[in-house]
């Protein structure tokens, strides 16, 4: 099956991955121990994490490299997973992580001037099925059919057909049985059968083996609750959200276990954190939150919270419920906000006949395995952003700023040429890398207007606009194109909200979040299959400079499936930085990175772009015709 994502006459899609450049905080010196390289002030920081996100649990080798700066040094991580560079000179760097047990991981890092820090996020993978990077004491070796029957009880799991998911579990287990995904998905196995006691086992050891398994630790506390043993419960949800806060029905779960243990204002504050992460998925939430409003002798909130909820779902048992609490709330007398906040312990002396501790009541959603998840960064709605969302931006100034860059961008880059590292892994469901190949491309990219209000934008590798050099049958085209979402020709086609005030790589930023109109036609993105063209409506962020109104970085997401070609997911990442040329005044802000994560026809992708070695270069369109020579004009 052949794919392509090709710009129509206009738009152009730019499909981009992570290896992980995350922003980092300010860095003080001397906290990390380094290799000071040399009398230039620039720094590079690199953070190693293990797929959880947290510090990896063992010493990392991390190697930065420079042919034009004579650079090759290797230092060993700290206990927290961090390694510095110091007197490092501007130009272009090579950073490689490698540990025993994990795949080795490479990822540019460029420092645009001397002073300047560059901080980088490495995630580490293990390396599961390969025979030539040995295991780390005490991890399990996966055997490739252990993986295969645990994604068969995976898929038999998510299907609903427990006898098969069993059977499939069970043979992993015996090949794998220290592999902590087949625990969890036995344990989510037994919930399902409503045997809470023999699902605990196994998650429990789940988490024994993988104690940063957030999923793990989300199904751990839920049966823990419904075994009413609410303070490991709470423990267990708590931790899970540190690992894993984008989830509204871990928020909510905690909130529960905090409310039966009477500490309503901690319940208060999970159901509003569950709320606002999950918006109207979350609405059973509500509910809780009115309990425990109720029992902090806060009437009105309680009120408020109760009555929306009775009009969002008045047909739901909790209704009921909510209603009787409702009418007593409107004739028992409850202690004041202020006398809760001035007795910590007047929560717990709250009356009972206020809160409904009730289990019925609390009507737990059901769970679903979450592993699929961990092959690809979370939904850009479901991301918790450590934005300062009480500094709001100018919405439209910096929209309309950042478009201006755009098109300046456009005017002043006819033709620029690149060496592109393409980088292609296909994934199992559970993270797992199946396979990787590598293409190292000459690049070129063309840009001019089209027409009145269109783009059309051309690329060649190694001179050709072939699509067969793609691995696995899939081009990704158009990737400079994606910060057209703020051009002025395409901005009235997507809503924008300002999330606040943020920032990428220790510059301050405007988050801005975007979604394509339904009544639009989206151009933006478009899958190509078999000659038919299936286009796929994009929301995502940007982070926009403060200081410059250049764009930083861009993330996008599918607003929903398509059916027809079976496309699960489609998640990109770009970063963006400056590159100076010659024949330019000002430097432009060209794609430095690019992620691309696709669920597609039942497989799963990662692909990672890089770009380097930047050239410029302008071809006049206009060209003089004379008249052949002996003839009148």
């Amino acid at each position: 099956m052949g794919c392509v994502f090709r710009r129509l006459p206009l738009k152009t899609n730019f499909l981009l991955s992570i290896v992980c450049l995350l922003a980092c905080p300010e860095i003080a010196l001397g906290q990390f121990p380094g290799q000071t390289l040399g009398a230039a002030g620039g720094q590079i920081l690199v953070r190693v994490h293990e797929a959880d996100g947290s510090p990896i649990g063992r010493s990392a080798m991390v190697t930065v490299r420079s042919p034009s700066q004579l650079t090759n040094t290797t230092v060993p991580t700290t206990d927290a997973g961090q390694a510095l560079f110091t007197g490092l000179h501007a130009g272009d760097y090579q950073v490689e992580v490698s540990a025993p047990g994990y795949r080795t991981v490479q990822v540019q890092a460029i420092i645009a001037a001397d002073k300047e820090t560059e901080n980088i996020d490495v995630l580490m993978v293990p390396d599961s099925g390969s025979t030539g990077n040995p295991q780390a004491p005490g991890t399990p070796i996966l055997a490739p059919k252990a993986l295969k029957e645990t994604e068969k009880g995976l898929e038999a799991l998510q299907a609903d057909k427990l006898d098969e998911a069993e059977s499939h579990l069970k043979r992993a287990m015996q090949l794998a049985p220290g592999f902590p995904d087949v625990n969890y998905l036995m344990g989510l196995l037994w919930m399902r059968r409503h045997d809470n006691a023999q699902a605990r086992g196994y998650l429990e050891k789940a988490v024994a083996l993988a104690p940063k398994h957030a999923p793990a630790l989300q199904a751990l506390g839920e049966v823990e609750f419904l075994q009413h043993d609410y303070q490991h419960a709470a423990a267990h949800l708590d931790q899970s959200i540190g690992l894993r806060p984008n989830s509204w029905r871990t928020h909510w779960l905690a909130g529960a276990s905090h409310f039966q243990q009477g500490e309503y204002q901690k319940a208060r504050e999970e159901c509003e954190e569950a709320l606002r992460v999950g918006k109207d998925k979350a609405g059973s939430a509500r509910f809780l939150l009115g309990e425990a409003d109720a029992a902090l002798g806060d009437r009105d909130a309680a009120l408020a919270a109760l009555e929306q909820f009775v009009r969002e779902q008045p047909n739901v048992p909790q209704a009921t419920t909510a209603k009787k609490l409702i009418e007593q709330l409107r004739t028992v007398s409850l202690p004041s906000t202020e006398a809760v906040g001035a007795n910590m312990g007047a929560s717990r002396r709250a009356p009972a006949s206020v809160a409904a501790k009730n289990l019925n009541d609390l009507a737990i959603p059901p769970i679903l395995p979450a592993i699929e998840t961990n092959w690809a960064p979370p939904d850009v709605d479901e991301e918790k952003l450590g934005t300062d969302g009480a500094v709001s931006c100018a919405l439209n100034e910096v929209t309309e700023s950042a478009g201006a860059r755009v098109e300046e961008l456009v005017k002043n880059v006819d033709r620029f040429t690149a060496t592109e590292e393409m980088e292609h892994e296909s994934v199992s469901p559970l993270g797992v890398r199946l396979s990787r190949e590598t293409r190292t491309f000459n690049y070129l990219v063309a840009i001019r207007k089209l027409g009145a209000r269109g783009m059309d934008v051309q690329e060649y590798r190694n001179g050709s606009v072939s699509t067969q050099p793609f691995p696995a049958h899939v081009a990704t085209l158009g990737l400079p194109m994606l910060a057209l979402v703020f051009h002025s020709y395409y901005r009235p086609e997507f809503e924008f909200k300002c999330e606040g005030r943020g920032d990428w790589r220790g510059r301050k930023a405007w988050v801005v979040h975007f979604r394509q109109k339904d009544n639009e036609m989206s151009e933006m993105r478009v899958y190509r299959v078999n000659g038919l063209s299936f286009p796929v409506h994009l929301k995502g962020r940007a982070w926009i400079d403060i200081e410059n109104s250049q764009i930083l970085a861009m993330e996008a997401d599918m607003v929903g499936s398509v059916p027809d070609i079976r496309l699960v997911r489609d998640h990109q990442m770009i970063e963006y930085g400056p590159v100076e040329f010659q024949k330019a005044k000002i430097p432009m802000w060209l794609p430095k990175s690019a992620d691309w994560y696709c669920n597609l026809a039942g497989q799963r992708y990662h692909r990672r772009h890089t770009f380097s070695h930047f050239l410029l270069f302008s071809v006049e369109d206009i060209q003089k015709i004379e008249a052949p020579k002996g003839t009148q004009q």
